[in-house]
C-alpha cells in the first residue's frame, strides 16, 4: 500500500511525494496539512476512486513516470512528450505507479499497483525527475488527490463463443480509447485495448464498463464471425455498440442524426468498411487540436471548419464526415499502414485487440498460390546456384488489402505478408514488461565461409549507439544453440545452414521445436529454408523474426544481414526493417517475417523515414515515406521540415547540392537508382562524384 506524504519544497510550495507505510509521520502530515475535508469518491475526481482528499499545493511530486493530463473542459489530452506547460483551465492528471507484486491473484502477468489521480486548475507546468512528475501550479491553489488499487497488465473481456457473445466483446474494446473528440486519431490518445477471452458467460471488469465511451453509434452485422471480424476495426475506433441479428447486409446508424449506412453484404463488405474507417480516421486527423495535417484545400472542398467540427458529438461528427466526398478524401489520404488477411475464427478472437491496437484493417484469407517459378518471376531473378537441402516452402499471394505493410493469420505461407499467429500475439503480451538496461544481442556464426556477414553485423549492433551488449559465438553445438535462444537474449542473429532436421550445429542439428522454450523475443534466421524452424520459435516463445523460404547465396544472405542489422538497431520494426534490407538482392522474395512483424526491438526512429531518389535533368527527383507503426501519428520530413502523418509520401525536386547536404545531415534508408543505401554513404559517394 502507497500513502501520501507532504514536505516542503524547494519552490516554497507543497510537495506531494509517496511514501512507505513504514513512515506514518508523513501520513499525519498529509491529513493535518493538506487535507482540508474528505471528498467522497467521483465528486471532485471524474474516475472511480478508493480515497479522495483536497488541500492546496503549489508544487507536487507524483511518483510516476508516465502520466496523462485530461483537459476537462475540452476534452484534450496532454504528455510529457506533448507538453510541458498547461494552459488556464481544469485538468485531471493520472498515472499509475506499482506496488506489491500480488502472488494470490493467481495471475502471473498481474501486479498490484495504485491509480493516482490529481485534479487541478492551470496555468501549470510538467517536469520529469529522476523520482517522478513535478507538477507546478504558478500559485498555491486547490488541489484534490485521488487514488485506486488496480492491477498492472491489461484487464480481460471474457465473452461465449457465439456471434453474439464476439459482438459484445468488441463493444467493449473501445474502452481503450482517452476521447472521443477528433483526437483519437492520435496514437498517444488509445491504450491498448483489453484482452478479449473465451467463457461461459459475460465478464466486463467495471474498469472496462465505466471506460467505455457512450457515442450512440450502432453498427448492427449479420451473424457470423467473418462479418464482425471484418467489422471490428471500425466499430472500435467509431466507439461502436455491435449487435448481430439474421440480416444479409449490415448497417451503421446514430442516435440523433439521420445516419444509416448500409454496406453490401461479404466479400464486398470488407473493401466498404475499410473505406469508410480510412475516411473517417482521415478527416479526425485533420480537424483534431494534436498535430493536425495541413490541408486547407481538402478541408475546403468538403466543407469542414475545424472548430465547429470539433464541437460535434461523436454520432454528429459521423454524420458530417459521410456527408464528405468519398472519393476525394481517399485520393488525398496517407496511404494505409497495415491490414490482416485472417481467416475468422472464434480461438483467433483473441488476437482482434492486439489487431485493433495497431488499427490493422481485417479482410478475410483469400490467396492464390505461386510456384518456384512464379516466385522468381516476382523476384525479376534468374536461377542463380543455390546451396543447402531445406525444404522449399509454397508460397500464396494475398488478396485484397491496400496498405504499406500487410499480415497474414491463417493457413499457409505467404508472400509480401508476415506470418503471424496468435501465439505471436500473446508471446508479445508477455514480453510487455522486460526491462533490461542494456539490451542483449547475440551473434551466432555456424558457418565459417559467411564470417564476413558475422564481422560486419557484429560492428553495426556495437557501433549504435545504445546500452547494447554484443555476444559473439561460433560453431555452437547443438546443446549450446539451445541455450542461446532460451536465454534472455533480446535478438539472436543466427548465421548458417538449416535442412529438414534444423538448424545445423558441428555434432548434428537443432529443432526449434525441441527447445523448452525461447526467451528471446526476436530473431533472424539467415540460413537456407529456416521458415519452418522460425514458425517453430514463435511457437516456443518468440515473438517475430526473419527468416528465408528456400535456400540462399551466401553473399545475398551477407548483404541482407548486415542491412537488416543496422535498420533493426535504428528503429524499425522486423517487418519493414526485411522489407527494407531485402531490396538489396534480386532474391529479395526469398526472405520472409514470421511472428508479430509489427514488433521492434527500439524505439521508432527519430527520423522514420524512408527516401526514393531518381537522378532527372533537373536535379533530382525525391519521394519521402513516412514509415511507423503509430497510426496517425507525424514527424517532420528531413528536406523542408513539413509534418506528414505515417504513410505520407511526399514528392519534390532538388539540387544536387540540397539533397547532398540533407542527406549528409540525417540517417535515413535511401534507394537510388533501385539499390538500397544508407544517406551519409550516399552523400559521400555523390560528393565524391561532382
Amino acid at each position: 500500500m502507497v500513502t501520501w506524504g507532504v514536505t516542503d519544497a524547494s519552490t516554497g510550495g507543497t510537495e506531494l511525494a509517496s511514501v512507505s507505510d513504514e513512515e506514518p509521520v508523513c501520513s499525519t502530515a498529509l491529513l493535518e496539512q493538506l487535507t482540508n475535508r474528505r471528498q467522497k469518491s467521483g465528486e471532485a475526481i471524474p474516475r472511480p476512486t478508493d480515497e479522495c482528499y483536497s488541500g492546496e499545493a503549489a508544487q507536487l511530486l507524483v511518483p510516476c513516470d508516465d502520466v496523462t493530463v485530461t483537459a476537462l473542459d475540452c476534452n484534450a489530452q496532454y504528455t510529457l512528450a506533448t507538453a510541458s506547460e498547461l494552459p488556464a483551465g481544469s485538468f485531471l492528471l493520472s498515472g499509475t505507479t506499482e506496488t506489491t507484486p500480488d502472488a494470490a491473484s493467481g495471475d502471473p502477468l498481474a501486479s498490484n499497483a495504485l491509480r493516482l489521480y490529481v485534479r487541478f486548475d492551470g496555468p501549470a507546468s510538467l517536469r520529469p525527475t529522476c523520482d517522478g512528475t513535478v507538477l507546478s501550479l504558478w500559485e498555491s491553489k486547490s488541489v484534490t488527490v485521488g487514488s485506486r488499487e488496480t492491477t498492472i497488465g491489461l484487464p480481460r473481456v471474457q465473452v461465449p463463443e457465439t456471434a453474439a457473445g464476439l459482438a459484445t466483446g468488441i463493444s467493449y474494446l473501445s474502452a481503450a480509447h482517452h476521447t472521443t473528440s477528433p483526437s483519437r486519431s492520435h496514437p498517444n490518445q488509445r491504450d491498448h485495448p483489453p484482452l478479449l477471452t473465451t467463457g461461459e458467460t459475460v465478464s466486463i471488469p467495471d474498469s472496462i464498463a465505466e471506460q467505455r465511451p457512450t457515442t450512440g453509434i450502432e453498427l448492427r452485422l449479420p451473424s457470423t464471425v467473418e462479418s464482425l471480424f471484418v467489422a471490428a476495426p471500425l466499430a472500435y475506433y467509431l466507439g461502436a455498440e455491435v449487435c448481430v441479428d439474421d440480416r444479409e447486409r449490415p448497417i451503421l446508424t446514430a442516435t440523433g442524426t439521420d445516419v444509416r449506412h448500409e454496406f453490401s453484404p461479404l466479400p464486398t463488405f470488407q473493401k466498404e468498411v475499410a473505406s469508410l474507417l480510412q475516411q473517417v480516421f482521415y478527416l479526425d486527423c485533420l480537424v483534431r487540436r494534436m498535430s493536425p495535417e495541413s490541408a486547407p484545400e481538402l478541408l475546403e472542398a468538403c466543407s469542414l471548419d475545424r472548430q465547429s467540427v470539433r464541437t460535434l458529438s461523436p454520432a454528429g461528427r459521423l454524420e458530417r464526415y459521410l456527408s464528405t466526398p468519398t472519393e476525394t478524401v481517399r485520393a488525398a489520404a496517407p496511404e494505409w499502414h497495415l491490414s490482416t488477411h485472417a481467416r475468422p475464427s472464434h480461438d483467433r478472437a483473441r488476437c482482434l485487440p492486439f489487431l485493433l491496437d495497431k488499427l490493422s484493417l481485417v479482410y478475410l484469407s483469400e490467396g492464390s498460390e505461386l510456384d518456384r517459378n512464379d516466385l522468381l518471376d516476382r523476384t525479376l531473378a534468374d536461377a542463380y546456384p543455390t546451396r543447402g537441402s531445406a525444404r522449399q516452402s509454397s508460397v500464396l499471394d494475398p488478396r485484397g488489402g491496400n496498405s504499406r505493410v500487410q499480415a497474414w493469420l491463417a493457413p499457409g505461407t505467404p508472400i509480401d505478408a508476415f506470418k503471424t499467429t496468435t501465439t505471436a500475439y500473446e508471446n508479445r503480451y508477455r514480453f510487455r514488461d522486460r526491462d533490461n538496461d542494456r539490451m542483449q544481442v547475440s551473434v551466432v556464426l555456424n558457418d565459417t565461409q559467411m564470417s564476413d556477414e558475422q564481422g560486419t553485423v557484429t560492428e553495426i549492433y556495437r557501433a549504435a549507439d545504445l546500452p547494447m551488449d554484443v555476444t559473439v559465438s561460433e560453431s555452437l553445438t547443438t546443446v549450446e544453440l539451445a541455450d542461446v535462444f532460451e536465454a534472455e537474449n533480446d535478438f539472436v542473429h543466427f548465421i548458417g545452414h538449416c535442412d529438414d532436421d534444423g538448424l545445423r550445429c558441428p555434432d548434428g542439428n537443432l529443432s526449434a521445436a525441441e527447445l523448452s522454450h525461447a526467451r528471446t523475443p526476436t530473431f533472424f534466421l539467415n540460413a537456407c529454408g529456416s521458415y519452418e524452424e522460425g514458425l517453430d520459435l514463435v511457437e516456443r516463445g518468440a515473438v517475430a523474426g526473419a527468416v528465408t523460404f528456400n535456400d540462399v547465396l551466401d553473399r545475398h544472405a551477407a548483404m541482407v544481414g548486415t542491412a537488416f542489422a543496422r535498420l533493426l538497431s535504428n528503429g524499425f520494426s522486423i517487418q519493414r526493417a526485411l522489407q527494407l534490407a531485402r531490396r538489396r538482392i534480386m532474391m529479395g522474395h526469398d526472405y520472409a517475417v514470421v511472428g508479430d512483424g509489427t514488433y521492434a526491438l527500439l524505439p521508432s526512429p527519430t527520423d522514420p523515414v524512408v527516401v526514393w531518389v531518381q537522378e532527372t535533368a533537373d536535379g533530382y527527383d525525391l519521394v519521402c515515406e513516412v514509415v511507423t507503426p503509430r497510426a496517425g501519428d507525424g514527424y517532420a520530413l528531413p528536406f523542408d521540415g513539413e509534418v506528414a502523418l505515417n504513410g505520407r509520401r511526399t514528392e519534390k525536386t532538388v539540387t544536387e547540392e540540397t539533397l547532398v547536404d540533407t542527406l549528409e545531415s540525417v540517417s535515413v534508408p535511401v534507394i537510388f537508382d533501385g539499390g538500397f543505401h544508407w544517406s551519409r554513404t550516399l552523400a559521400t559517394r555523390l560528393r565524391a562524384s561532382a
